[in-house]
């Protein structure tokens, strides 16, 4: 229940509810007079001059729960792994952040379900979104500014043990095999490693050893099953085009690999080719990561050093969003 009282009448009142403002022209839009506020005879005009000529007090009934209230229930039971809220409440939301460098990982059904309930509301970033410390992943809160109980619980429920966690990046080891008989044999200079080094080092990751081969299968594949038994990811350069003499995808395939895709619906980038050995990525990077800061290869390279094995039904979806040199925020 609720009542409607004037401002000139609601002194002494306590706000059950954050008052906020709106200001386009100063650039402000946020709280200014927070729950629990109790009304005194200076608040009257700045509460009319954003619109409240009239206060509401509630009286909250055994079967409803505060906005507030609501948001600190709901942030815990969504709040997984590496994750950390803001201390409390800012009108009515409480923001969900990230506690370290890694993959955000959403349970995208339970996220469904969660905002399927009725007043619980939960928007997140991207599922494996590359996040660092500090990020903003989500914001959870109601719709209104009281909720039945029972919709608070049923969304608790469908959190289990959460809906939200960050998956970090640890030190790893990387071998990088360049194939092409034009830097094998000294014609041109090998410009991948100076490019991938950063790259990699970014994420945790050190190349422990570098070879460069010829264009000749067997060479490569035996290198291949070598550097995978050695090291956490093993990453290829050259011999992924459609000229018949580039072999390098071949002797991916020949490696043995588990879940061999070539090629990908993401440009720059559309020869990626990957693969696993028992649990250890392969990767050939096309030339196109020489020329772009941004490839196919960086949509995936968070996932490849967190463990993950990405499927070919993945790889296709992500042609939605795939023209990468269009996008300015890439994920």
């Amino acid at each position: 229940m609720a009542k409607m009282l004037k401002v000139e009448d609601a002194i002494g009142e306590v706000l059950l509810h954050d008052i906020t403002k709106v200001d386009p022209e100063q650039g402000f839009k946020g709280r200014i007079f927070k729950k629990g506020h109790i009304i005194k005879q200076e608040d009257i005009q700045t509460l009319k001059k954003v619109g409240k000529d009239h206060i509401y007090v509630f009286e909250i009934g055994d079967d409803k729960i505060h906005e507030n209230d609501a948001a600190k229930i709901l942030s815990k039971a969504v709040s997984g792994e590496n994750t950390y809220t803001s201390k409390e409440p800012k009108e009515g939301k409480i923001t969900i952040f990230s506690n370290i460098f890694g993959v955000c990982k959403i349970d995208v059904k339970k996220l469904f379900k969660f905002n399927s309930v009725g007043e619980p509301s939960m928007p997140t970033i991207y599922n494996n979104s590359i996040v660092k410390k500090g990020d903003k992943v989500a914001a959870v809160r109601i719709i209104s500014l009281l909720s039945p109980k029972k919709d608070v619980e049923d969304a608790v429920k469908i959190a289990g043990e959460g809906i939200i966690k960050i998956v970090p990046f640890t030190q790893k080891k990387a071998g990088l095999i360049i194939t092409g008989n034009e830097v094998y044999h000294g014609r041109i200079k090998d410009k991948f490693y100076d490019k991938l080094k950063p790259k990699l080092a970014e994420f945790s990751c050190n190349i422990e050893e570098k070879i460069i081969l010829p264009d000749d299968k067997k060479q490569i594949k035996d290198k291949i099953i070598e550097f995978a038994e050695k090291f956490d990811l093993v990453v290829l350069t050259g011999g992924t085009s459609v000229d018949p003499d580039d072999v390098t995808y071949k002797a991916i395939f020949d490696a043995g690999v588990d879940n061999f895709i070539r090629g990908n619906p993401i440009q720059p980038g559309n020869m990626l080719t990957i693969g696993w050995i028992k649990d250890t990525p392969v990767t050939a990077v096309p030339a196109a990561a020489l020329f772009y800061k941004k490839t196919a290869f960086d949509i995936w390279i968070g996932r490849f050093l967190i463990g993950d094995k990405i499927s070919k039904e993945e790889v296709l979806k992500r042609a939605h969003g795939g023209l990468l040199e269009s996008i300015k925020d890439i994920r």
